[in-house]
């Protein structure tokens, strides 16, 4: 009997692993070892919340990628950097686009401009539902701390809108711990959805054995989960879910979304001072083909306005992939995950380091 069932698992992970990759189901797959004793970030800083442990690795592998993750004594995944530094560096801002989530380092945004350039660039890039206001609190009492002579600002339109947004993350994120603003532009307060980190429900808890066994040794139990999130996602009530037009993006947001981001702007070169700064706005690939459709961009247009306000230089990457055919511009993105390639990645340097004018006068 238990030969027999031994046999029968052991035949569904084979099945299960084909069927994964044939139906290319985004979801973490097993990494065959037990360091994976938990997540890989948590809300650990009293100021801007998500953050990693210090001197932490985590495996993530998908069906297109199979990275490891190692974070620095201050919980960034970086190398260690010095606060005080006589050379000239650079801090950049960013969500996980920025940390590099699917790729290696040496294939990530900061670490090819560092290489290209010849300037250390601080990558200050996390996941974990991180918005424009978490990067203007991290710089404000991190970031800034570093000794730097420019800053680069990343921009998710897919995403920060609504890591932004105080409303909804009420209703889909309230128990985490992460700063929003709240009120009207620009007589903004800071605020948070649980009144101490503690209370966060992203916090390191130690793992059961049997489950580190079974989430980094079995499909069976990743497919498992897979399914039963989606069993609950399918059973929110229609009226609970931001119906499809209000999903922000490039080229749906409101007029108090777009205000948060530009006060987030404005603030960071008031904190730079006169350090040269860029804004720049990522597409995903989705976006990428609404605008050859429709050939408008109302948020490059609205940000230009602001960053060249407060002097702050702005490169919007979506009309930069105008010449790329469908099958170029889709291998800028992961496809089991939807974050840069490696060759996003290098097209993001390529676009940057050409534009920056801090760049071009070194």
């Amino acid at each position: 009997m238990i030969v027999i069932v031994g046999i029968t698992f052991l035949l569904l992970e084979i099945v299960l692993a084909i069927y994964i990759r044939v139906q290319e189901i985004k979801i973490e797959l097993p990494t065959y070892t037990l360091k994976n004793t938990q997540n890989f970030w948590f809300d650990l800083n009293e100021d801007f919340g998500t953050l990693h442990l210090p001197n932490d690795s985590y495996q993530q592998k998908k069906y297109c990628f199979d990275v490891v993750y190692h974070s620095n004594s201050k919980g960034f995944r970086d190398v260690e950097r010095e606060v005080n530094a006589s050379s000239n560096r650079v801090v950049t801002l960013g969500d996980s686009f920025v940390e590099g989530v699917g790729v290696n380092v040496e294939d990530r945004l900061t670490n090819l401009l560092e290489k290209d350039l010849n300037i250390p660039h601080l990558n200050f890039g996390l996941a974990g539902n991180f918005g424009p206001t978490q990067y203007l609190v991290m710089y404000n009492t991190l970031a800034k701390k570093y000794t730097h002579d420019a800053v680069l600002v990343s921009i998710l339109p897919a995403n920060d809108f609504i890591d932004d947004d105080y409303e909804i993350g009420l209703r889909f994120g309230s128990n985490r711990y992460r700063p929003f603003l709240k009120d009207t532009y620009p007589n903004y307060e800071f605020v948070y959805h649980t009144d101490s980190i503690h209370k966060s429900k992203a916090q390191p808890r130690r793992q059961r054995f049997l489950y580190k066994a079974l989430k980094n040794y079995t499909y069976s139990y990743n497919m498992y989960r897979y399914y039963r999130v989606m069993r609950n996602v399918r059973a929110i009530p229609k009226d609970k879910l931001l119906a499809p037009s209000k999903v922000p993006s490039y080229f749906n947001f409101s007029e108090a979304q777009l205000l948060r981001m530009r006060y987030c702007i404005e603030e960071i070169k008031r904190l730079a001072g006169d350090r040269p700064v860029m804004v720049y706005t990522i597409p995903i690939a989705k976006e990428i083909k609404a605008y050859r459709e429709h050939k408008e961009n109302p948020l490059g247009e609205q940000l230009k306005k602001v960053c060249d306000a407060v002097n702050v230089e702005y490169l919007d990457l979506l009309p930069q992939t105008e010449s790329f055919s469908e099958e170029e511009y889709e291998a800028l993105f992961l496809s089991c995950d939807g974050h840069w390639s490696p060759s996003g990645n290098a097209f993001a340097q390529e676009q940057i380091s050409s534009y920056f004018s801090y760049y071009k006068n070194k």
